[in-house]
């Protein structure tokens, strides 16, 4: 379903949604104050879990710096939301991506903000990247197998991937987290090797349930499993859950004295937390997607044209349409089966 139609500057019959301190709040009363913002589709990988293919794009459709800069305003100035992160697609295969940075810091006014990446590039650029403002970078990393990074990644990328990480860590970013989508041939495989080379270093290894894409329902049915059985293995390890403020995402922390590791749980499928989402996303093409699990999008881009306040009026109304995630946990997640995750942004 494409709901943009529905949703049109100055439209009746559309009740609005009020701002409250910060952020929105939906009809099931949750709170939203972080936007995932899609940059572009562009990917220098062909992950099997997202599209295989993921290249192909050419990035004619993606939004101007200046139509990010307008979309930022109107979510963070307008709407109050205080957490941004970008994602992709590869961000990083943007140039301007240090100047988008700093136009979300500057004139959009994020207090947060936070980065996507597979880690391809990530050493050549972190430091411009630190300097314009980035507090937070997330990278992609589900083997530590070169072979197996090949297979599931389709490039022999885990040498450039792991100097990435040193980089961000060097860069003196306040938060490094690794994500590991856990496949069962590798990530969920390779679990105790994961905790043996994250042991004394200051990030977050995150283990991730593998979502049901459209599409690729034989690869989830092959290779999801849950996240249960490693939780307890780090408890055996020494490690105890920490204590997170109510919006800092959806993942379950664990920590042991002595050691700067943490490793988190991100278990959407097993465990669902929809009901204390507090995301939106905006897609490498303008799109607004209310609910990961959801098939609507609004099309934001001809209110982009009009400026941030009728972005920010665009966004009030479609917020009543957004559907309660409780209920639509077991659907694939709902992207463009040609698409794939790079067309939602991560």
């Amino acid at each position: 379903m494409r709901v943009g139609a529905a949703i049109r500057a100055g439209s009746d019959g559309v009740a609005d949604a009020e701002p409250v301190g910060t952020g929105l709040v939906d009809p099931q009363g949750r709170h939203l104050t972080y936007l995932r913002l899609g940059i572009t589709e562009r990917c220098d990988l062909r992950c099997s879990y997202c599209n295989v293919a993921g290249a192909a794009s050419d990035g004619r459709d993606e939004l101007p710096l200046d139509d990010l800069r307008t979309l930022g305003i109107a979510f963070a100035r307008e709407l109050g939301f205080h957490k941004l992160r970008l994602t992709g697609g590869e961000p990083l295969l943007r140039p301007d991506l240090p100047d988008i940075v700093r136009a979300m810091r500057d004139d959009a006014g994020f207090s947060y903000l936070a980065l996507t990446t597979n880690g391809r590039l990530l050493e050549r650029s972190v430091r411009a990247l630190r300097a314009a403002g980035l507090q937070q970078v997330n990278v992609s990393l589900d083997t530590l197998c070169a072979g197996s990074y090949r297979e599931v990644r389709g490039a022999d990328a885990l040498d450039d991937v792991l100097r990435g990480i040193d980089a961000a860590l060097d860069a003196g970013l306040p938060q490094v987290k690794v994500n590991v989508v856990l496949l069962r041939s590798v990530g969920f495989a390779e679990f105790d090797r994961f905790l043996e080379w994250g042991s004394g270093r200051p990030f977050e290894l995150r283990f991730i349930e593998l979502m049901p894409i459209h599409g690729l329902d034989e690869f989830h049915r092959r290779e999801h499993v849950g996240s249960e059985p490693l939780v307890a293995r780090v408890v055996e390890r020494g490690f105890v859950p920490q204590v997170r403020e109510p919006d800092a995402g959806p993942a379950v922390v664990y920590a042991r004295p002595g050691d700067p590791l943490r490793v988190g749980f991100v278990s959407a499928i097993t465990s669902p937390f929809c009901d204390r989402c507090n995301r939106l996303r905006v897609t490498p093409r303008g799109a607004l997607k209310l609910c990961l699990f959801g098939r609507g999008f609004v099309d934001l881009r001809p209110f982009v044209a009009q400026g941030p306040a009728a972005v920010a009026d665009a966004v009030r109304r479609a917020i009543v349409l957004r559907e309660d995630g409780i209920r639509s946990v077991g659907r694939t997640v709902g992207c463009e089966p040609d698409r794939g995750m790079r067309g939602i942004g991560g």
